[in-house]
């Protein structure tokens, strides 16, 4: 028999039997909910469908299994589905719901295991040693960075401004946001290394693509039919072209940080020299204090990903759905000149960002209808009991979904209508705080929360100022897909005109 044709035969195998076992198991938890053949039709879209059906199917599962907590199966793992804030709040906040459960292994060729998808005890130590690196008085010393940054990116736009052509902002955008995170939370500049961003990027994408089949399709938890499934799409050197960059940066920082630390001994005058997240995790790492090479690399390649690509797409939404909607467009830009007044220089500075009150409420409310972590997934050490008499078990694996949560109409008000009042003062005030879980929450929240919020309120302000988006992209009609990250299917095409020409 052939090579191809015996991995046909092995795979038909597993697929027949975990479609019969996966159907069986979620058919008995699910029957009091839905017809048979919804449930086939949601089971084909998952297993069988493009990254845009997944979602919508995966969609459709959740609806299922509303009232919230509800149970389903894949294979032997019971799933607790959640959604309710008083529920969310529960867990998030559970020291025995700290472990992230099975399904960020499959993410580890990509992210590795830094602190989002390390193990508890691992996260811990790592966390606490990186979160000085995000603490105000760093996060404001890094303005100038996010000012020189977005003026790059101002110039790129040059080339696409007032030609009446659409575009993609991701594009343009993307690549500015990962200057901004390795400058700031690495001290080191890649801004012209722009063969090395693009491989690091298109490798990313694929891995994130392969991942995310993982993830959905049962058939390839096994790592043994993952590991042939990732040979025949080329995936191991996908991985290796990944790692090129942040270890290019790492040799290089390691140079840098020696000969600061020489200047230093002969008492050189390094005022200015502030120390990064990677600064602190070099020292550890000089020091052996049981910080290895390979944490080192899981640390500033989890970094690289999250920091930048969230900030990006978030960013190019925001941008988006204010071409969308340009009355509301028009008034962030009312409220933005009105700051910025006073202001003599033509840089964003940290009181200016502070100030942008409504600019912030149509972030979060992007953020709410296109969080860029459509489903986060924990595992329970031990029994937790939930607001409603109902007890997670141990070893169960718990689903939170903010893409169903924040688009609940129990919890806002015409859910899919892009709307930035959902964040004014008054309706945050009638809201449970675990209603908006865009950066999750608890102990294990986003580290970078701030940091993204800064630099992102920097950058869509000085395009605010200096540009006007128009598109003809009409919301209904946007499709998501998700792999790492929920993303538009089509991008996120504008047409932009310089504000002094129209």
């Amino acid at each position: 028999m052939k090579t191809e044709e015996f991995l046909l035969t092995i795979s038909s195998t597993v697929v027949m039997f975990v479609l019969f076992f996966f159907g069986v198991r979620w058919f008995w938890s699910s029957a009091k909910k839905s017809e048979t053949v919804s449930l086939i039709k949601i089971l084909y879209g998952i297993f069988f469908g493009t990254p845009q059906v997944i979602l919508e199917s995966m969609e459709l599962f959740l609806d299922t299994c509303e009232p919230t907590p509800a149970t389903a199966w894949i294979l032997f793992n019971r799933l607790v589905i959640i959604g309710e804030p008083e529920d969310l709040q529960i867990v998030l906040n559970n020291p025995n719901c700290l472990q992230k459960n099975f399904m960020y292994d499959f993410l580890k060729n990509a992210l590795r295991e830094g602190i989002f998808s390390a193990p508890v005890e691992k996260w811990r130590k790592h966390r606490r040693i990186i979160n000085p690196a995000f603490n105000n008085r760093v996060l404001e010393g890094f303005f100038g960075i996010f000012n020189d940054k977005t003026n790059n990116l101002l110039i790129k736009l040059e080339e696409v401004a007032n030609t009446d052509k659409y575009f993609d902002l991701w594009d343009y955008i993307s690549p500015v946001a990962l200057d901004v995170i390795c400058q700031t939370t690495m001290g080191y500049n890649i801004n012209s290394m722009e063969s090395s961003k693009k491989e690091f990027e298109e490798s990313l994408l694929r891995i994130s693509v392969a991942n995310s089949k993982r993830i959905y399709r049962p058939w390839l938890h096994p790592n043994f039919i993952f590991n042939i499934y990732a040979r025949c799409i080329g995936l191991h050197k996908n991985c290796d072209d990944l790692l090129k960059l942040p270890k290019q940066v790492i040799k290089q920082k390691q140079i840098d940080h020696r000969e600061r630390k020489l200047k230093s001994e002969n008492n050189i005058n390094n005022d200015k020299y502030s120390r990064s997240f990677l600064d602190i995790l070099l020292d550890l790492n000089e020091e052996g204090a049981e910080f290895s090479d390979n944490d080192l690399l899981d640390e500033v390649l989890t970094m690289m990903i999250g920091g930048s690509e969230t900030s990006a797409v978030t960013i190019s939404g925001t941008l988006l759905m204010l071409a969308i909607h340009p009355e509301i467009q028009e008034k962030v830009y009312t409220e933005i000149k009105e700051i910025l007044k006073d202001n003599k220089s033509d840089d964003i500075r940290v009181e200016d960002v502070n100030q942008m009150v409504y600019l912030e409420q149509c972030i979060k409310e992007t953020l709410r209808m296109f969080p860029v972590g459509p489903f986060l997934a924990r595992l329970a050490m031990k029994d937790i009991p939930l607001s409603n008499g109902f007890v997670i078990r141990t070893g169960d694996n718990i689903v939170i979904p903010p893409l169903k949560v924040h688009r609940h109409s129990k919890i806002y008000k015409n859910p899919l209508i892009w709307n930035p009042e959902n964040f004014s003062e008054e309706e945050v005030a009638k809201r449970h705080k675990y209603s908006f879980i865009a950066f999750s929450g608890g102990p294990r929240g986003c580290i970078g929360g701030k940091h993204a919020m800064y630099s992102m309120k920097v950058s869509l302000s000085m395009i605010l100022r200096k540009y006007i988006l128009t598109t003809d992209v009409k919301l209904e009609d946007i499709k998501l897909v998700v792999d790492l990250l929920l993303r538009s299917a089509s991008g996120y095409k504008v047409k932009m005109y310089s504000r002094n020409k129209n």
